[in-house]
C-alpha cells in the first residue's frame, strides 16, 4: 500500500488548527458538509455527511491526532492518518502522514488532502486572521469558483465535497 506525506504551514496557532481538525462545527464550515466528531480515543467520527469514517486512535491536544480513515468506496480497512502540529514562529506546521492509501485512489486522495482538507483549513483560518486585509465578496467568490474541480471520475475528498455541494444546492 502507498503512503502520503505532506507538510502545510498555516498562519494560525496550534490551538486554532487543532480546533479546525476536531470541532464538528468548524469541520462543517471548512468542508461544507456535516461532521460528527467526538474527540476521544476509540470514538467513531464521520466527515462529509458520512462519506469518510473512522475511529480516533490517539489524541495529544494541539500536538497530534491519529485516526483511521475509511472512505465509503475503499476496500482498504487499515488506512491511518496522523496529523502532527508544530508551532513555527506564530504559525503552525501540520505534517500529515497517511498510510495504507488505496492504490486506485492515491492521486485523488493526495490532491484531496492538499486542496479540500488541509488546504481548506488553511484558507479558512488565514481568512480569519486579524491582520489580514478583507477580501471583497466578489473576489472571494471567484477564488472559490477557481478552486472547484472540473468534472472527473468520482474519487476522494474532492468527490465528497462535490457531492455535498450538489445536495445543498437542491435544498
Amino acid at each position: 500500500m502507498k503512503k502520503i506525506k505532506q507538510s502545510h504551514l498555516i498562519a494560525a496557532s496550534p490551538a486554532e488548527v487543532w480546533r479546525a481538525l476536531t470541532d464538528p462545527k468548524l469541520i462543517a464550515e471548512w468542508s461544507g458538509a456535516d461532521a460528527k466528531f467526538v474527540l476521544k480515543v476509540g470514538a467513531e467520527y464521520a466527515l462529509w455527511d458520512g462519506s469518510f469514517c473512522g475511529k480516533i486512535v490517539e489524541v495529544a491536544p494541539n500536538k497530534k491526532l491519529v485516526q483511521t480513515w475509511q472512505p465509503d468506496y475503499w476496500e482498504t480497512e487499515d488506512s491511518v492518518v496522523t496529523f502532527t502540529l508544530t508551532p513555527v514562529g506564530g504559525k503552525t506546521r501540520v505534517d500529515l502522514l497517511h498510510t495504507n492509501v488505496e492504490a486506485s485512489d492515491y492521486a485523488g486522495t493526495r490532491e484531496g488532502w492538499e486542496l479540500y482538507y488541509l488546504g481548506a483549513i488553511k484558507q479558512m483560518l488565514e481568512e480569519r486572521a486579524p491582520n489580514k486585509k478583507p477580501v471583497s465578496a466578489k473576489l472571494a467568490k471567484k477564488t472559490k469558483a477557481a478552486k472547484k474541480p472540473v468534472a472527473k471520475k468520482s474519487t476522494s475528498i474532492k468527490s465528497a465535497q462535490k457531492k455535498n455541494s450538489k445536495t445543498k444546492s437542491r435544498r
